[in-house]
C-alpha cells in the first residue's frame, strides 16, 4: 500500500506541473512574455516561485491580487458544494439501495426511470423553474445571495452557516436560519445531477453484493432484511461507492458554476464567469489553476481513501505485488 500511495501522489505531483505548464503558456500568451525573452525554463521557474508564494497576478477588474478575491469566493462554493454533495448522499444512499434490494421489480424500473429523466432535465432550466414557484410565486424562500442585507455578519470562516453561529451579533441565530434559507434552492439545483448518479452507483453494487454466498448465509441464519442490510448489504457496498463519490464531487464542484450563476450566488464560478466577461485573464488563468489542482488533489485523496479504509482493495494491491 506504501507503494500505491506513493504513485497517486506522483500522480498528483505531475498532473499539477501539468497544469502549471498550460497557466504558464496562457499567461505568457497574454503577457507576451515568450517574445520578449526566449527563456522558457527561466521564466517558468519564476512563475512557479510566484505560484509557490501565492502570487496569481492582479486582476484587471478591481486591482487586487487574486489570490485575496479567490480565498473570499471559493468558501462560498465549498459551502454549497458540500451542501449538495451531502444531500445527494442523504437522498441516493437509500433509494439506490432500495433499488438494488428489488432489481428488476417494478420499483426498480420506476426509480431507474425517474432518476433518468431527472437527469435530462439541464441544471440551469431547473433553477429558473425553482425559483419561478418558490421564490416569486409563492415567497417561500429567498432567490439571491447568502444573507439578507439586514444582517451584519463578519467574515471569519467564509461558510456562511459557520460565521452566523460563531458571530456576536445578537441577531445571529436569525442570521443562521437566512442563510438556510438562502441555501436550500441552489443546494437542491445543483444535488439533481449527482443523486441521480449516486442511485444508480448504489443500485448496482447492492444488486452485485445480493448475489454473493454471505448474503444467503445470513438469510438462512433467520436474519430479517433490515439486520441483513446493515451489517452485510450496506457495509460492503458503499466502500465500493468512495471512488465514485470523488468522481462526483468534482461534477458538484463544476456544475456550481452554472447554478451560481443563476442564483448570484458569490462564488468561485460566477466570479470566473464574471472575469471571462470582463476578460481578465489573470484572474481566470488563476481561477482555472486553483479549482484544477482542487479536483485533481480530492480525486486522488479519495483513491487513497478508498485503499485504506476498504480491505478488499488492499488485497487486490497486495496480489498485483
Amino acid at each position: 500500500m506504501f507503494f500505491y500511495i506513493i504513485r497517486r501522489i506522483n500522480l498528483l505531483v505531475i498532473t499539477v506541473t501539468a497544469l502549471t505548464i498550460i497557466g504558464f503558456y496562457l499567461r505568457s500568451r497574454v503577457a507576451n512574455d515568450l517574445a520578449l525573452d526566449g527563456n522558457l525554463f527561466s521564466n517558468y521557474f519564476d512563475y512557479l516561485i510566484a505560484i509557490t508564494q501565492g502570487d496569481l497576478g492582479v486582476t484587471t477588474g478591481t486591482g487586487q491580487p487574486v489570490l485575496d478575491e479567490i480565498l473570499t469566493v471559493f468558501p462560498a462554493t465549498l459551502e454549497l458544494c458540500f451542501s449538495a454533495f451531502i444531500l445527494s448522499i442523504a437522498i441516493g444512499v437509500p433509494i439506490g439501495t432500495m433499488a438494488g434490494m428489488q432489481r428488476g421489480s417494478s420499483l426498480d424500473g420506476t426509480i431507474m426511470g425517474v432518476s433518468l429523466f431527472i437527469f435530462s432535465i439541464p441544471v440551469f432550466w431547473l433553477a429558473s423553474l425553482v425559483m419561478m414557484y418558490f421564490a416569486l410565486n409563492w415567497s417561500w424562500l429567498p432567490v439571491t445571495g447568502r444573507l439578507n442585507l439586514l444582517y451584519e455578519i463578519d467574515s471569519v470562516t467564509g461558510f456562511m452557516l459557520i460565521d452566523t453561529l460563531i458571530s456576536d451579533s445578537p441577531h445571529s441565530q436569525d442570521a443562521f436560519y437566512d442563510a438556510l434559507k438562502h441555501l436550500i434552492l441552489p443546494t437542491v439545483v445543483l444535488a439533481t445531477v449527482p443523486t441521480t448518479e449516486v442511485i444508480r452507483q448504489m443500485r448496482n453494487h447492492v444488486s452485485d453484493v445480493m448475489k454473493q454466498k454471505y448474503i444467503k448465509a445470513a438469510a438462512s441464519k433467520g436474519l430479517s432484511k433490515t439486520e441483513i442490510i446493515m451489517r452485510h448489504v450496506l457495509r460492503n457496498a458503499i466502500p465500493n461507492m468512495i471512488p465514485h463519490l470523488g468522481l462526483q464531487f468534482s461534477t458538484v464542484l463544476t456544475t456550481a458554476m452554472v447554478t451560481e450563476a443563476v442564483f448570484s450566488w458569490p462564488g468561485i464560478g460566477r466570479w470566473l464567469i464574471n472575469s471571462i466577461y470582463q476578460q481578465d485573464h489573470a484572474a481566470i488563468q488563476g481561477g482555472m489553476l486553483t479549482v484544477a489542482i482542487f479536483v485533481v488533489t480530492a480525486n486522488v485523496l479519495t483513491e487513497i481513501l478508498t485503499v485504506v479504509i476498504h480491505p478488499i482493495r488492499r488485497k487486490e494491491l497486495y496480489a498485483q505485488h
